[in-house]
């Protein structure tokens, strides 16, 4: 029996790992931001970069799943796995983007000011948790 040799597994497992890179570098996240958005976040592996952003009532966020992997936005204390770890301010609704694809956006616009604590539900236990200061 023929065994391949080290260099034809390495040469296969180099070409597995760049195909897996591939996923996720195209798509709307890795496009210029909607001419809308207020701020923009991107969503790295485990985190939300940056991690507190602040804009004024009624303007929009734009997350963007620029990691290869697939990750969620939501403040609903349903969803999360520590409702400590979302928050709304007083006659806001929660939202939700549901699963992002890699290469994916989520646009979300507030109306109501005060502070939003969201999370990626895949990796809230990774501390993957972010917040949206919303102004008057």
């Amino acid at each position: 029996m023929l065994m391949p040799s080290t260099t034809s597994r390495g040469t296969v497992g180099l070409l597995c790992l760049l195909a897996l890179a591939g996923c996720g570098l195209n798509g709307p996240a890795h496009q210029a931001p909607l001419p809308g958005a207020a701020a923009t976040v991107d969503m790295g592996l485990m985190s939300f970069t940056p991690a507190s952003i602040t804009i004024h009532a009624g303007q929009s966020v734009e997350w963007r799943n620029t990691s290869i992997i697939t990750h969620n936005v939501t403040d609903s204390a349903g969803s999360a796995s520590n409702p400590a770890d979302v928050a709304l301010p007083a006659g806001a609704i929660p939202f939700s983007s549901g699963d992002m694809p890699a290469g994916t956006i989520f646009v979300y616009q507030f109306t109501v000011a005060g502070t939003y604590r969201y999370v990626c539900t895949h990796h809230e236990s990774d501390g993957m948790i972010g917040t949206v200061v919303v102004a008057p």
